[in-house]
């Protein structure tokens, strides 16, 4: 009873250390917004420490060392609470701007094919970019976008996992 207690406790931590990634990702997306959209408030402070947590925790997920994420977990949060008081416009902004982003991104039939294909094998996406970029650049920019994108997500699931399993 003990032992699958332990064992319970342990993945529940290892998925709140895996959430705290998504989140600590998600609130640099955020900031790097902001720092696109305002040229009166300075949010490299945010970004750098939310670069650092992303870092540390993937480096204590992977060492096991899953306590930590509620410290990650705390950071992220209290960051992007504090992101609505430096800019409440571009807060509204970046909020208001994902539903039609998702809805441009997945609505388009002609590109979502090379999409998916750039995402999930990034290397013919990369491909792609160079073979389409003279020729048609809106599908050189969707592939190598979706390449970018996938090599990341696969670089940190692969960090994630294997810092679950070793």
């Amino acid at each position: 009873m003990e032992e699958s207690y332990k064992l319970g406790g342990r993945f529940f931590m290892a998925a709140l250390g895996i959430i705290t990634l998504v989140l600590t990702g998600f609130m640099i997306v955020y900031y790097c917004y902001i720092a696109n959209h305002t040229e009166e408030h300075d949010v490299s402070f945010f970004i750098s420490v939310g670069l650092i947590s992303m870092v540390m925790n993937l480096f204590t997920n992977g060492g096991g060392i899953f306590g930590l994420a509620w410290l990650y977990l705390v950071i992220a949060v209290v960051f992007l609470g504090v992101g609505w008081l430096v800019d409440l416009e571009d807060s509204i902004g970046f909020y208001t701007s994902i539903g039609p982003w998702f809805e441009s991104t997945f609505t388009n039939t002609a590109l979502i094919g090379w999409q998916i294909l750039s995402f999930v094998l990034f290397p013919v996406g990369a491909a792609l970019y160079f073979v389409n970029y003279n020729g048609n650049n809106a599908l050189a920019k969707s592939c190598g976008r979706a390449a970018w994108f996938g090599f990341l997500c696969v670089l940190l699931l692969l960090w994630a996992i294997l810092g679950l399993v070793l």
